[in-house]
């Protein structure tokens, strides 16, 4: 069988030997390579001056030579030849293809080999002339793609082979989206396949394409095939109803309905007016624009906006109709002139000012027939209807007085068969002449578009599309989600905030403007509620509302229900708690804003004491506890905001740093954020720091004392917790001091059990002991039973890591005894049980007695199941494994593993980090996977390094095995990409000096059976 070698160079290059991609050592071989694919016959002058232009003849001949021979050694045959000393060729003795020579023999035939643009993605360091060979050969094989391509295309489609044909003018678009002659081939393609929606598409994306970027619009032919899918989506629409169901970033599917009733009207067959409904900003106005620009050269439009201020002027909003009205009797001589007059002047002060800025109102309601308007406004249009397509468009209809609603109502109901109305409508705001709705729906003289605002895929759409400045991270688009909730006017201010480098927290003057319209009808009381809303960043509970507020909740319900139907708040059940909410979260940022900070302050303050005085913080509810904080710091109560700060992260470090909480967490009842950064505890100094000498009581200066030395415990848990032991020492060694000092036991009690867990890690036995006997005498004399049992667990983890057993299980059963005296001691004290049966396990696998190992570690498990204990739940899956790895079933030690690598992923803890990468290589090296094995080993030291002893040792003895394999199987790489530089024995004696004699048994006894 011969060899065959194969260059892919459209694309990411290849070479393949045999359908084997083969890779050298080099890059300038791949480029020789590479450019005797395409030229075929190459001199030697040319080629060495063009890979290495910098150097000598000599030297880049000798490089040349060396080239050549690691070619042909590597791909098995003298591939490259040199027929003399001035030449080189490929063998055509030898099989040899590239995409490049199927390419040029037949670029019709063979165009899917052209992948992507030539070497993509290829570069030569310091070969300037290769480079710009490269850039030649790309532009000359782009070139022939797209004529090959479009011919190949054009050829399909009449052919009816339409199976890559949507592929390739995408591909053809890629490279020049200016071109029509793509986007023609595309429609002429979907209206063979009958996707005549899919026209549209292409149409709008062409249209908005010119316009924006070159200021012209799509060809006659293309508008032609356009219209023709558009009668045919008409048609399509009488027989049966739209199946078109795919989406379209600019509301196809509503431009598609727009257009094909603009069409039906416009050729005398049955239409609708619309009514187009939707938020402030979600883009009806946009809507109906975009549709109206391909379309005003066959219509006569009359338009006229609506505006809130002028509800209460009658007839305000048909000024500007009625103006034109004027002008085509006068221009049409539909009627006398003078009669006009009359009729004008009977609604408005005087006809010198109509039509200027004149307001006043002469009549009243009940002294006027509108219907002596309506009837000359209907003569009117009738008559010019009869050689013009009219629409009459009125937007904001919400802000319509009284009057012009009926006027409204009797024209669309004269000229329903004659003339279109396209009407806008807000539905977020309140809307005082609702029988207008109701009456239009009634009397089916409208069909509504209802526009959503956009969804996150369609927000990102538009933004790749309209942002072209730079492309946005995805934390980017997440946030402007937030803030924006997919509305587009919100949308294009903030990305042109964006734009100016401007903060987005700031709302600008637009916006600002836009917000403070919409809320300009609110009553005194609904200001002020939702001024009381916008202090809570989610949602309020209305018994809470009710008490800030000091309203009777019965009446607290009439205030919020119309600013629900006016689509300003939203109400929810949290918890069987009503709760309220704003629609828009920058509605919220509106209301607070515009309050002075000096009631801002004081708001904050009287909301963090009536959080405070419910003992709703007795929850132990880290989100109420940082939002008391918060309260507390607006209202410059600095005490009291540390105080509620600490009290957070003592609820946070219980949940993530102790590795067996009490009262853990339940599912439904997490909301902790598990990426708490260590600036919190620089940002409470900070405070403190500002906070000195400023109490004016001796009582403030006892608040300021204690919450120093509570800082330190904390402080001193999270340093051990990460392996920062010098700072952890200093922060537990004040909290000794100053506790004895101030006789408050809870925190020396607390830094005694600190300092055990400190000399647990780094395997200081002695050390260990002195602190709990310590601890021990404290919580026995104050009869702490709950931390004797704690104590007497970690007593029995003393006694397991001196190799005393029997001791061990003795005080470790004495600790799930103290915890199971009572229901409600079980439940708060569930995981402690649980780690006294993972070390009662830990005892019987050192003891290499399995079975009974593996039923006490799965208890462990069981006492987790139903809760949030992340820490725990991922140490009991680690030593399962391990104890499953010391009988030898490594793929099920393989699975417990991989579940705890599924919790790494949750939460922050990296206990035990280090020995699960550690086993996890162990068992990749018996799979002989040294990639894998490289992966976990680098993982395991990055984890190592913040702990040290007992870590270090579990490391050292993983690399000693490691070592040992590589050089057992005669690998190439013996320091595995350089993390194992040292000698086995190195390793070996590292680890034997680290592992504890007691503890580590499967580690050592593994390390000497081997080595």
């Amino acid at each position: 069988m011969k060899n065959t070698v194969y260059g892919q160079l459209f694309g990411n290059p290849q070479i393949y030997l045999n359908g084997k991609p083969i890779f050298f050592a080099f890059s300038k071989i791949n480029g020789l390579l590479y450019y005797l694919f395409v030229n075929k016959t190459v001199s030697r002058d040319e080629i060495a001056n063009l890979l290495w232009p910098n150097m000598s003849e000599k030297n880049a001949k000798k490089n040349l030579r060396n080239t050549i021979y690691q070619a042909n050694k590597l791909l098995g045959n003298e591939y490259i030849q040199s027929p003399n000393k001035l030449i080189l060729v490929l063998n055509d003795e030898l099989t040899i293809i590239s995409d490049v020579e199927l390419f040029k023999e037949d670029s019709l035939k063979y165009v899917t080999v052209y992948k992507d643009y030539f070497l993509k993605g290829f570069f030569l360091k310091g070969s300037e002339e290769f480079e710009l060979w490269v850039v030649k050969m790309r532009q000359f094989f782009e070139k022939e793609f797209v004529n090959g391509c479009y011919k190949k295309i054009k050829i399909d489609i009449n052919q009816g082979n339409y199976l890559n044909i949507e592929k390739n003018v995408e591909r053809l678009i890629d490279i020049d989206n200016y071109d029509e002659r793509h986007y023609e081939l595309l429609m002429v393609y979907y209206q063979k396949i009958h996707r005549h929606e899919k026209v549209l598409k292409v149409y709008y994306t062409l249209a908005d394409i010119l316009n924006n970027e070159l200021g012209t619009k799509p060809s006659s032919y293309i508008r032609q095939l356009f219209e023709t899918s558009l009668m045919i989506i008409n048609n399509q629409l009488k027989k049966k109803e739209n199946r078109f169901k795919d989406t379209f970033f600019g509301r196809l599917d509503e431009i598609k309905k727009l257009e094909s009733n603009l069409n039906s009207f416009y050729y005398q067959k049955r239409y609708d007016s619309i009514l187009i409904v939707g938020e402030e900003g979600v883009g009806k106005k946009s809507l109906l624009n975009r549709v109206l620009d391909n379309n005003q050269q066959r219509f006569y439009i009359l338009e006229t906006q609506c505006y809130e201020i002028e509800q209460q002027f009658n007839l305000r909003a048909w000024k500007k109709i009625l103006l034109e009205l004027g002008e085509l009797i006068n221009q049409y001589n539909f009627f006398d002139h003078d009669y006009w007059n009359t009729i004008m002047r009977q609604f408005f002060p005087d006809m010198t000012s109509f039509g200027e800025n004149d307001n006043r109102v002469i009549w009243s309601e009940n002294n006027i027939d509108i219907n002596v308007l309506s009837q000359i406004i209907v003569d009117t249009l009738t008559k010019y209807a009869e050689s013009n397509k009219i629409i009459v468009i009125f937007q904001n209809i919400q802000w319509l007085d009284h009057l012009s609603c009926q006027l409204l109502m009797s024209v669309m109901f004269h000229l329903k068969k004659k003339v279109m109305f396209i009407l806008t409508l807000r539905n977020d705001t309140f809307i005082s002449n609702t029988n207008l709705v109701s009456m239009l729906r009634q009397n089916n003289l409208v069909t509504e578009l209802n526009l959503k605002t956009l969804s996150k895929i369609e927000m990102t759409a538009f933004i790749t599309q309209t942002n072209h400045d730079r492309q946005l991270k995805p934390s980017e688009i997440d946030q402007l989600f937030f803030l924006t909730e997919g509305n587009f006017l919100f949308l294009k201010e903030y990305l042109n905030l964006i734009r100016s480098d401007a903060d987005l927290d700031v709302m600008n003057i637009k916006m600002t403007d836009i917000l403070e319209n919409r809320f300009t009808h609110l009553t005194t009381i609904e200001n002020s509620l939702c001024e009381k809303i916008s202090y809570f960043y989610n949602s309020v509970a209305i018994s809470l509302l009710s008490e800030l507020m000091d309203i009777p909740i019965d009446k607290l319900v009439q205030v919020i229900d119309p600013l629900i139907k006016q689509s300003i708040l939203v109400e929810e059940v949290i918890a069987s708690e009503v709760s309220i909410s704003f629609v828009h979260n920058r509605f919220s940022e509106y209301f607070y804003k515009k309050q002075r900070n000096g009631k801002r302050i004081k708001t904050h303050g009287l909301i963090a004491k009536c959080l405070e005085k419910n003992n709703i913080s007795d929850k132990n509810d880290c989100f109420i506890l940082s939002m008391i904080a918060s309260h507390f710091r607006e209202a410059k109560m600095g005490l009291k905001a540390i105080d509620y700060k600490l009290k957070y992260l003592q609820s946070y470090f219980n949940f993530y740093t102790d590795l067996f909480p009490a009262n853990p967490i339940y599912e439904q009842d997490v909301i902790i954020n598990k990426d708490l950064p260590a600036e919190e505890f620089i940002e409470i100094r900070l405070q403190l720091n500002e906070l000195q000498g400023t109490y004016k009581s001796e009582e403030e200066e006892r608040e300021y004392d204690l919450l120093t030395i509570r800082l330190a415990v904390l402080e001193g848990r999270f340093f051990i917790r990460n392996g920062k032991y010098d700072e952890a020492l200093k922060c537990l060694t004040y909290v000794i001091k100053t506790s004895n000092e101030w006789n408050k036991k809870e925190f020396l009690l607390e830094a005694y059990k600190q300092l055990i867990y400190y000399n647990i890690q780094i395997d200081n036995v002695s050390e260990m002991y002195k602190y709990i006997e310590l601890a021990l005498a404290e919580a026995t004399a104050n009869n702490n039973h709950e931390l004797i049992g704690i104590l007497m667990r970690l007593k029995g983890l003393y006694y397991l890591m001196t190799g005393k057993f029997v001791l061990a299980e003795n005080c470790l059963n004495d600790s799930i005894s103290l915890f199971t005296l009572t229901t409600a001691i079980t439940r708060k004290y569930t995981l402690n049980i649980a780690a006294a049966y993972d070390y009662l396990a830990e005892i019987k696998n050192i003891q290499k007695k399995y079975d009974q190992a593996i039923t006490l570690q799965q208890k462990a498990i069981d006492l987790c199941d139903g809760k949030v204990a992340y820490s725990s739940i991922s140490v009991f899956y680690i030593n399962m494994g391990i104890i499953l790895f010391a009988k030898e079933d490594y793929e099920e030690a393989s699975n417990y593993f991989n579940k705890a690598y599924d919790i790494y992923e949750t939460c922050s803890s990296i206990w035990k980090r280090t020995q699960l990468d550690v086993y996890m290589a162990l068992i990749k090296v018996y799979e002989r996977d040294y990639d894998a094995v490289e992966v976990y080993l680098i993982s395991s030291q990055k984890y190592a390094d913040r702990f040290l002893y007992e870590e270090n040792g579990i490391l050292n003895f993983a690399k000693a095995i490691i070592k040992h394999y590589l050089i057992v199987d005669n690998q190439k790489d013996l320091t595995l990409g350089g993390t194992l530089e040292k000698d086995e024995c190195f390793y070996y004696e590292k680890a034997l000096k680290n592992l504890n004699n007691n503890r580590n048994r499967l580690e050592i006894d593994l390390l000497k059976k081997l080595i």
